[in-house]
């Protein structure tokens, strides 16, 4: 194809249509855009929560610490993860808010 071929899309960038457009704009309602598909978007986030009180095999009250994601309300969303060390369930929640780019909101103290 020449630039001259009426098949041939016109660049954005070149031409002086669809200065200021973002991509999504650009690429209209194929199956391939950047759209959400009517996903709401809510806030979610990391927390580290501890220590709690939990009893070990032979009934002796120990600490424990929990690292979950969560909604707005802090209502665990998945897996909750108990740790029975505050650095191990620190690692894990900073690991996990890092990997998932989600905010860290730590209540945790040491025991």
């Amino acid at each position: 194809m020449n630039a001259s071929d009426p098949r041939r899309r016109p660049n954005p960038r070149s031409s002086g249509q669809g200065k200021g457009r973002r991509l999504a704009d650009h690429l209209g309602s194929t199956s391939w855009g950047c759209r959400s598909r009517g996903r709401s978007h809510k806030w979610r986030g990391v927390f580290f929560d501890g220590p709690q009180a939990d009893q070990d095999a032979e009934g002796e009250e120990i600490p424990v610490w929990v690292v979950y994601i969560g909604n707005e309300d802090a209502e665990p969303t998945g897996k909750i993860y108990r740790c029975y060390s505050f650095e191990l369930a620190e690692g894990l929640a900073r690991r996990m808010a890092k990997d998932r780019r989600l905010e860290l909101v730590q209540e945790a103290t040491t025991a």
